[in-house]
């Protein structure tokens, strides 16, 4: 089974309607005005991937927190982030300064915080409107360099499929970009068709 450029403009959409509720909770959780916005979601091969990073992003000093998910859908969901843009987020959101002595020990933690809202809510966002049941771990936060972060989720290679979205945090004018990445298993190819399949005979978005 293919994921088809219709199912594609659904999960953009369903990501989409991820995205808004991401951004009231974050609006809520900073006291700030936060707005997200995902563009285009296309999928991707590993080596493509991999590709996008070396012509878009620092290879280097990463900052990422993945969210794995097991059920009907199974995967892992992460966001990626520069160094740059992972201090500003979090010195937004706490007020703190890099040139506090426990700042890396903060900004796990926030950066921890954030990701789990902004995955929980994009992952939740089609587990909900395809009605199915996901199960999720607790956010892993990491550093380093593009392969480390990347070398668990790409080892499975050929066996499912890559999402990727760029997202754009903007936090009273500041600057922030983010990449979301989606991996589903193989296994869970067939399902997830499935489901979009019956989203999309069902009405839809019009019947929402």
């Amino acid at each position: 089974m293919e994921i088809t450029s219709e199912h594609i403009d659904v999960i953009q959409e369903m990501i989409n309607i991820g995205v808004g509720q991401a951004a009231n909770l974050l609006n809520s959780l900073s006291g700030k005005h936060v707005k997200l916005s995902v563009p285009i979601v296309q999928i991707i091969t590993p080596e493509q991937l991999l590709d996008f990073f070396k012509n878009h992003s620092v290879l280097d000093n990463l900052s990422s927190v993945t969210l794995t998910f097991s059920g009907p859908l199974s995967g892992s969901s992460k966001l990626i982030f520069s160094t740059e843009s992972a201090s500003k987020l979090v010195m937004a959101f706490t007020d703190q300064t890099q040139d506090e002595l426990d700042f890396d020990e903060i900004q796990a933690e926030t950066l921890s915080e954030i990701g789990n809202i902004v995955l929980n809510s994009l992952v939740g966002s089609l587990a909900n409107l395809l009605n199915i049941n996901l199960n999720y771990s607790i956010p892993l936060y990491l550093t380093g360099t593009i392969d480390q972060i990347l070398s668990a989720d790409l080892s499975f290679k050929d066996d499912g499929i890559i999402l990727l979205a760029r997202t754009h945090f903007s936090i009273e004018s500041l600057a922030i970009e983010g990449d979301f990445i989606l991996f589903i298993d193989l296994k869970s190819v067939p399902d997830f068709v499935k489901s979009l399949d019956k989203f999309i005979q069902e009405g839809g978005f019009f019947t929402k």
